[in-house]
């Protein structure tokens, strides 16, 4: 097999051509230029920019949001269950072989050749003239930006991989770095980031989706938190207050109308109507089907813990907002279950149709009776997920919300409680309590309980959990906090194999650089 590093680094800009201008959903529109001529590459100030919309193409890929990411985020919290072929995420036996994990290792290093290629083209682009400072300096932040990101999520994933910080011009067996080196490396982009990056407020409308300084904050403190450079994190999270607001109820953070919203940080961006065939462009997605009952959506691979369900406390708008059980109605006002073709085929009588979860008597487990009959919501509360061809209900064009703004609160108070501030810890929970039980919506709502009394360490994990669960972070937020092997062992009285926290490196990839060390366990 050819060394993937190298291989990466030679196909990075020849991508650009292909990609489109605006950030928003039209950035997704792609045009054929393949036969342009080499004499025309970077000499328009567009050409700049298609070479940066290239690196945010890397998340579109069928399964580079879903099994790549999305798996990690949430089965191995134990919150989540895989009906499919992918249910050793419940003994986190993953195999080396695993195709999404070798995907999701590809598409990041694609991603991070792209980024390599593009600062020195634009620093010379600007320095021809052909891009001013401000456009030069903005596309050169989210190349800094996005290469961090890659990262970020590799070293979540996998701990230490080999830093490439420059285009590959040997063979590209390097070995690993260390999970610390990585993050420090995170930390060094999202500060470079930050200098070049506009506020989200100073944006034009255009623009909106692309990197902004409060994305390079968030996961710079991330990074700081994984390094344990707490004070150092309370400090960046501090300056994101401000630029985001909660918003004021739960239900409205991932609504389809409301993409984009006060309280994103950073998400991917895919388009709605666009080809949600299989074999589609990757614009699109399929986290919505992969998890609604089968009874819906002939999926269901994806189902929750009725543990989960049951561990919100009463009053918590989260709830119904990240898990439904039997019985339940959606919570979304663009979402009636009684709406859905195979609902109405199969559950109407008398003229009227299901609108419920099926029902505590007859849960939806499915054709064969095996799922639990509880469902995650997070992404489900889409109705634009009609295919080309119909109703097929399969592919999404949703954006995915990567981090936002009650994320990094959480994150906040761990910092604050690891730097022996468990008040200041506390103050700042509550404020994403507020919003759950209903007092950003409505002020008259009698103020929200406090936290449960005990550890605080073990509220913060609660808030994370009931915050974050079904979305794309949990699991990382969790082993970042070094709490998560008794986190599971407590909730689910489940003993993770050691080593078993981090995801195998691809086999396909120690094939191609026998350099790289496995993870210990596999």
């Amino acid at each position: 097999m050819k060394n993937i590093s190298k291989h990466i680094s030679i196909i990075a800009i020849g991508f650009v051509f292909l990609m489109p201008l605006a950030c928003s959903k039209s950035f997704l529109d792609q045009t054929d230029t393949s036969h342009i001529s080499e004499d025309a590459l970077f000499n328009k100030p567009e050409d700049g920019v298609r070479l940066v919309n290239a690196i945010y193409d890397t998340f579109h890929d069928v399964d580079f949001m879903l099994k790549s990411l999305w798996y990690q985020a949430n089965f191995l919290s134990q919150d989540f269950k895989n009906y499919g072929g992918d249910t050793f995420f419940e003994t986190y036996e993953v195999p080396t072989s695993f195709a999404p994990l070798n995907i999701f290792w590809v598409r990041a290093y694609q991603g991070i050749a792209r980024a390599n290629s593009a600062v020195p083209i634009i620093e010379k682009m600007k320095a021809d003239g052909v891009l001013d400072e401000e456009l030069a300096d903005r596309l050169s932040g989210e190349a800094f930006f996005l290469r961090g990101l890659f990262y970020y999520y590799l070293a979540a994933n996998f701990g230490g991989v080999p830093l490439e910080l420059a285009t590959v011009t040997d063979d590209g067996l390097h070995p690993r770095n260390t999970q610390d080196e990585v993050f420090a490396s995170v930390e060094a982009d999202m500060t470079t980031a930050f200098a070049l990056l506009q506020w989200r407020e100073d944006m034009d409308v255009a623009d909106l989706g692309r990197a902004t300084k409060g994305a390079a904050l968030a996961y710079k403190g991330a990074a700081q938190m994984w390094l344990k450079k707490y004070p150092d994190a309370v400090t960046t999270f501090d300056q994101v207050t401000g630029h985001y607001q909660l918003m004021e109820k739960y239900i409205d953070v991932h609504e389809f109308n409301h993409q984009n919203n006060k309280e994103s940080i950073f998400e991917v961006q895919f388009l709605a109507g666009g080809d949600q065939s299989w074999g589609h462009s990757n614009d699109t997605h399929w986290l919505s089907s992969f998890g609604m009952p089968e009874e819906v959506s002939n999926f269901g691979y994806s189902y929750a813990d009725a543990r989960l369900y049951n561990s919100f406390e009463t009053g918590d708008t989260r709830k119904l907002a990240t898990v439904l059980g039997p019985g339940d109605v959606h919570p979304s006002p663009a979402i009636r279950i009684d709406m859905y073709p195979k609902v109405i085929d199969n559950y109407t009588v008398g003229g009227v149709t299901m609108n419920t979860l099926g029902t505590v008597a007859n849960p939806w487990k499915g054709s064969d009776n095996q799922r639990s009959g509880y469902y995650g919501t997070k992404f489900w509360r889409d109705p634009n997920v009609t295919g080309s061809a119909g109703p097929s209900y399969i592919f999404s064009g949703q954006n995915a919300i990567l981090v936002r703004y009650a994320e990094i609160l959480i994150s906040k108070a761990e910092a604050q409680f690891r730097n022996s501030d468990a008040a200041g810890a506390l103050a700042t929970i509550q404020l994403v309590r507020d919003r759950a039980f209903g007092k950003l919506d409505n002020p008259a709502v009698v103020v929200p309980p406090p936290p449960a009394a005990g550890n605080v360490l073990n509220v913060i994990l609660d808030e994370y959990r009931h915050e974050l669960s079904g979305e794309l972070s949990l699991w990382f937020d969790m082993r970042r906090s070094g709490e998560h092997i008794n986190y599971v062992q407590q909730k689910y009285n489940i003993a993770v194999p050691t080593g078993k926290d981090l995801m195998p490196i691809p086999q396909l990839v120690i094939s191609a650089n026998p350099t790289i060390v496995q993870n210990p366990g596999y």
